[in-house]
């Protein structure tokens, strides 16, 4: 297993209002939900979305796919973002409907935390992990597991479909105050895995984040 920690980049944007609106940014009223995460369509590698202070990242496997994802402020709604999506058309091979298959799997993914936001402002914490885990799967049970420090995948196999949901511990702890579970969606087959996350959730210090990302992997 390998895994590559990055620090944290600090988010302080300001938000201009326009217009003669009150309580608003960017001339539309400020969401009520500070944080936001989807899955959203890619081209060319890229998360086809724009935001203020945005990174964008892929995690792939040549064989099998690319997942893009992104993070960043959404200055007219006032929210803290982050989305995934798969690149294209993956190959996982035939699908399975019996047995046992293991597969060596890369992860990444973004997570915004310790998000405030105000009727003019918006902000928080960025992190990004990234890593290689072991993921079982049972075709007979249709269930598909695994994980490491960082991430933790509890994921569900029907035919071809990947579901369930992972569990985001970006500070490498157990405690929910340093975890986001996220909804895990994707395909699997006889030589590879691939799926996007992402979800939202309350983290230290009880303020909001986001979280979106991406496993990859090939059949051992």
């Amino acid at each position: 297993m390998t895994t590559r920690a990055l620090f944290p980049i600090l988010m302080i944007p300001v938000l201009a209002a326009c217009g003669s609106g009150t309580g608003g940014v960017g001339g539309t009223t400020t969401a009520a939900n500070p944080v936001s995460s989807s899955v959203l369509p890619v081209s060319n590698g890229l998360v086809q979305t724009a935001l203020s202070q945005q990174t964008n990242n892929t995690v792939s496997r040549p064989t099998v796919g690319t997942v893009a994802y992104t993070s960043g402020l959404n200055t007219a709604t006032g929210q803290a973002v982050a989305a995934a999506g798969i690149s294209g058309t993956p190959n996982v091979g035939a699908a399975r409907t019996t047995g046992t298959a293991s597969y060596t799997t890369d992860y990444e993914y973004d997570v915004i935390t310790n998000v405030t936001q105000s009727t003019t402002t918006i902000g928080g914490n960025r992190v990004n992990r990234a890593g290689t885990v072991q993921l079982n799967a049972n075709f007979d049970n249709g269930t598909l597991t695994g994980g490491d420090n960082f991430l933790v995948v509890n994921g569900t196999v029907a035919g071809s479909t990947v579901g369930g949901n992972v569990r985001a511990q970006y500070l490498g702890a157990p405690s929910a105050t340093f975890s986001t579970n996220g909804a895990l969606a994707g395909q699997i087959g006889q030589t590879g895995v691939i799926g996007t996350f992402h979800g939202t959730g309350t983290g230290a210090n009880s303020t909001s984040e986001t979280l979106a990302g991406g496993i990859v992997g090939v059949a051992n």
